[in-house]
């Protein structure tokens, strides 16, 4: 569902702006804040990439403001920013392109719990991790927070999906989603090498401008991989980084600040034994078992307004080894054939134009045992039990160090 966040985005720029005037710099911090938060999640519903990119610009010229009023860079009597005004500034911000990269990495979630099938043990292990950390602590009691959680296992069994959930669960009283920040870390480091360890500051600079919020690391062994003597002075700076950011030198001191930072890889044993010495949790994704295959063939089958002739016990049978994203595959293969078998005027209709495809309505049966066989025998599980019993050693072998 689309949130209306324009009027609130104006309410939030108008406190800034009282507050701003009143010289409580603290409390204008927190405004442009919010007003930032609630931009970016404006900028996710841009209808165009042109509005989407003006919409994440504000969203980094409000949180600049945030930054220089906890600073004491601004100048009292400066004008404070509206809506349609930018932050106040001498010359462009210095690091302005890293800030662009850092913002289109920016998301707001709708992922939720209910979108992902099983796996209940690792959502409630997620969901106490969050609730401890965040709840209200006892007096004279202080609780370590968890900052830093590893998932790991075969490709496609929803770390992904996992990590946007938990996103979408942190949520303030207003109902908005913490920010998400999506980070695919092979794309960053082969676009940008020599500035990875700069984007890296600037990621969790603005993470914690915009607490709370959960920093997602993919592929993170293509970062955080062992190191040896070959490795250059970059690969070096860029390790160095993500330790000291993984300390959360910057946030020590700082309760109210909240950066989650989930990593994410499926070779667990190629990671450098100092960055995994810092993750608190290091939680096995496996591949979905029977009951798991169930409830995620219901959610692309069922949920989607589709009936089947053949009961879900039997075709998550006939799904065993597959991964949650192979489970998926399979599903859209399955549902695909079917349209096209029921529709097969439909290449002649794209050859008589878009008017006539648009007024052509789609017709649909249930899926019977057919469909589903000869999806099977193009769809084929990827990962062998040999693989997927050399995670579980190796979670033994983490659990034991």
């Amino acid at each position: 569902m689309e949130l209306d966040v324009h009027a609130p985005i104006k309410q939030a720029l108008a406190r800034a702006k009282s507050f701003y005037e009143g010289k409580e710099y603290d409390k204008a911090a927190a405004a442009y804040e919010k007003a930032a938060n609630l931009m970016s999640i404006f900028a996710e519903q841009a209808m165009g990439r042109e509005a989407e990119e003006r919409r994440k610009k504000k969203a980094i010229e409000y949180r600049e403001m945030a930054r220089k009023l906890r600073a004491g860079e601004l100048v009292p009597g400066t004008p404070a920013p509206t809506n349609e005004s930018p932050a106040p500034s001498a010359a462009p911000p210095a690091g302005g392109e890293i800030r662009s990269i850092v913002s289109n990495l920016m998301h707001a979630s709708s992922v939720t719990w209910d979108d992902i099938g099983g796996l209940d043990e690792t959502k409630n292990e997620i969901k106490f991790a969050l609730g401890m950390t965040l709840a209200q602590q006892p007096p004279g009691v202080r609780l370590a927070a968890w900052t830093k959680i590893l998932f790991y296992g075969p490709p496609g069994t929803g770390k992904t999906l996992l990590a946007a959930a938990t996103s979408n669960a942190v949520r303030s009283t207003e109902g908005v989603p913490s920010v998400f920040y999506n980070v695919k870390v092979s794309s960053i480091l082969s676009k940008y090498f020599g500035e990875s360890s700069k984007i890296l500051g600037e990621l969790y600079g603005t993470a914690r401008d915009t607490s709370p919020s959960v920093v997602f690391l993919d592929e993170f062994e293509s970062l955080a991989g062992q190191r040896d003597a070959s490795d250059s002075g970059a690969e070096r700076r860029i390790l160095s980084t993500l330790l000291s950011e993984l300390d959360g030198m910057d946030s020590k001191g700082r309760p109210d600040l909240y950066v989650l930072t989930i990593a994410a890889t499926n070779r667990p044993w190629d990671l450098d034994p100092a960055v995994l010495s810092r993750f608190e949790k290091k939680i096995l994704i496996p591949l979905p078992d029977e009951a798991t295959r169930e409830k995620i063939l219901r959610i692309h089958i069922e949920r989607k307004g589709f009936q089947t002739e053949v009961p879900y016990e039997e075709l998550s049978r006939l799904t065993a080894g597959y991964s949650g994203r192979e489970i998926e595959r399979f599903a859209k293969e399955v549902i695909t054939g079917m349209v096209e078998e029921s529709n097969r005027e439909i290449p002649a209709l794209v050859d008589e134009g878009l008017d006539r495809v648009k007024g052509h309505r789609l017709r649909v049966r249930p899926l019977g045992r057919g469909d589903f066989q000869a999806a099977a025998r193009l769809i084929h599980p990827q990962t062998t039990p040999e693989e997927m019993k050399k995670y579980y050693e190796w979670k033994e072998s983490a659990e034991r160090a």
